[in-house]
């Protein structure tokens, strides 16, 4: 589920969508059943309801965080901040969400290697059971299309990419697609 700020809906809701979707087709949620995952801004999350959408049958959650330095945050126009997106991940983890992504970027303006890497190094530090690790990308229609930043140049960001496929395959996690881990 996924696409603006799907967490925005209440558990109530996703609980009742779900006994209407069965009612049609039938799925068991679950480790052994569909894989029902939410999107979610940690920047529009009701923290108290994770524990709700568990309960409704959402069984991974994944976290657009981008990055967890305010600067860059701020940079990209996110809503949240560093300490918004590390409570929001607490969150997800104390309402028993074994399995959630991390979304983080790279190749942000004027990011530095080091900095990037960190940010990985973080999101890696969570636990989680899949990372998207993804280089920013200017999409015709958005703020840095109209306005470009400057970005890092190809060479720092070829290096950011390569030491980051290191650290993860190092941490475990397998490269399956163009982003994911």
């Amino acid at each position: 589920i996924g696409g603006g700020t799907p967490s925005l809906f209440s558990p109530e809701a996703y609980a009742d969508l779900f006994a209407k979707i069965r009612n049609l087709l039938p799925f068991a949620a679950g480790d052994n059943g569909v894989e029902i995952t939410l999107e979610a801004n940690p920047g529009t999350i009701e923290h108290g309801s994770f524990i709700g959408y568990k309960q409704a049958g959402i069984n991974r959650v994944s976290l657009g965080v981008q990055s967890f330095n305010d600067a860059y945050l701020k940079k990209l126009g996110r809503i949240h901040s560093a300490q918004t997106a590390d409570d929001a991940i607490e969150n997800v983890r104390a309402a028993g969400f074994n399995n959630f992504n991390i979304d983080i970027m790279y190749g942000l303006p004027g990011q530095s290697v080091s900095e990037a890497i960190n940010d990985l190094t973080k999101a890696i530090s969570f636990g989680s059971t899949h990372l998207s690790w993804y280089q920013l990308t200017i999409e015709p229609n958005t703020v840095f299309y109209r306005k470009k930043p400057k970005l890092p140049v190809e060479s720092k960001i070829i290096e950011m990419e390569q030491l980051g496929r290191e650290l993860l395959s190092e941490n475990n996690f397998k490269h399956y697609e163009v982003s994911a881990y």
